[in-house]
Parts: structure tokens; sequence; C-alpha cells
């Protein structure tokens, strides 16, 4: 018997893409002022400055959370879902994505402070390569804190502490990521703004990947609550 039209694999692989690029969409107009700062640094670089990124990274957080809820589910469930379900996640998890988006981008901030600093005012003291490292730690800690909390929900100290197990429990799926990492940087400087925008689905749908062995072990031995 011959499958169903919508059961054909041309059909499934067009709807990923649709829900790939939809969400993509969704995800950039959540970050317009993000996309304006950067838009405002290449007609010129004299509108540069660290604080008005701070503010521009803002609403990244958020959306970035929505993103990781949104292909968690396609990755574990193989399924797609409706345009709403964007919107969902973003809504109900505004609150709880920003909170944790807010600690680790001050983190990071201080710490690339106390990196500029001492590469440009004592390079001779190597002291600037401790920061960078925390400051790679923290990123990784962060994709770690995203994925845990797109799919569970526990207190902010249990996530933090379970997130930095989960990061030195899997060193192989850490310097993958890291890897993973290397490679954003380079096509953030290579790139335009038009490419850039959908990179991070890809990188939530990736990154959920390598993750959802860990969650599910998560979920067998220490998570009682249920799921989003």
């Amino acid at each position: 018997m011959k499958k169903d039209f919508y059961d054909q694999p041309l059909f499934t692989i067009s709807n990923y893409f649709i829900a790939y690029f939809l969400n993509s969409i969704y995800f950039s107009l959540c970050n317009i002022l993000l996309i304006f700062f950067f838009l405002l640094i290449e007609i010129s670089s004299d509108n540069f400055s660290l604080f008005s990124l701070f503010v521009a990274l803002i609403p990244l957080g958020p959306a970035l959370g929505s993103l990781y809820c949104t292909m968690g589910k396609v990755v574990r469930e193989k399924e797609l879902f409706s345009s709403s379900y964007y919107w969902k996640s973003y809504k109900n998890n505004f609150i709880s994505f920003l909170k944790i988006w807010m600690f680790f981008l001050s983190v990071i901030y201080i710490l690339l402070f106390d990196f500029m600093y001492f590469y440009l005012n004592s390079p001779q003291t190597q002291l600037y390569w401790i920061f960078m490292i925390l400051t790679v730690l923290f990123a990784l800690l962060g994709t770690y804190a995203f994925s845990i909390n797109s799919r569970f929900r526990i207190t902010f100290k249990n996530l933090i502490i379970l997130s930095i197990s989960c990061m030195f429990k899997n060193f192989g799926t850490s310097i993958l990521k890291f890897v993973i990492m290397g490679i954003i940087y380079y096509l953030c400087k290579n790139l335009s703004i038009g490419f850039l925008l959908f990179i991070p689905g890809a990188i939530c749908m990736l990154f959920y990947y390598y993750d959802k062995a860990i969650l599910d072990k998560i979920e067998k031995t220490y998570i009682s609550s249920s799921s989003y």
C-alpha cells in the first residue's frame, strides 16, 4: 500500500524546513533591538557601546529559551508544532529564561571586562587567560542550563548545580559544544546579519540533540516534576 501523501519524506522535509524558517523569523522578531544595534554598527563603528550592546542582548535570552523549547520538542517527539507553540513557550517561560539569561549575561560581561583590562594593561602577567577560560566555561554552562530549563521545572539554584554536574560529567559533549561555539564565533565575524538570523535555530536543535540522552537520564534519576 502506498503511503499517504502527508507521510511522504518530501512532504515531511518541506514541513521541517518551513517550521525551521518560521521559528527563525519569530526569533528575529524578538530580537529587533539587537538587529538594529548591529545595523548601526555596520553604518559606523562609532555607534558601538558596551552598555547599548548589553541592553540589546537582554531580549535574546527569552527568545533563545523559546527556541530551545520548540526545537527540543522536535528532537524529542519528532513532530512539527504550529506557529503558536513558539509564542506559547515564549510567554510561559519568559521570566524563567530571563532570570537565567541575566545571570549568565552579567557574569560573562564582568569576565570579559576583566579579560580586556588584563590583556590591555598587564599582558605580561598572562592573567587574562584565566578570565577567557572562565568566560568559555560559563558560556558552555549556559547551554546546559537552557536545555535543562526548556524541559524541566526546577529552582534556579538546582538548575545551576545540575548544569555544572552535566558539563563536567559529559566532557565529550562539552568539547563538541566548544568547537561549535568556535565555529559560531567565526561565522559571526564573516557572515552578514541576514545569514546569522538562521543560525540560532540550527544551534539550539544541535545542542539539544547532544543533550537529549543527558536530559533523559536527568528525568529518570533526579527530576520528579513534570516537563514543559
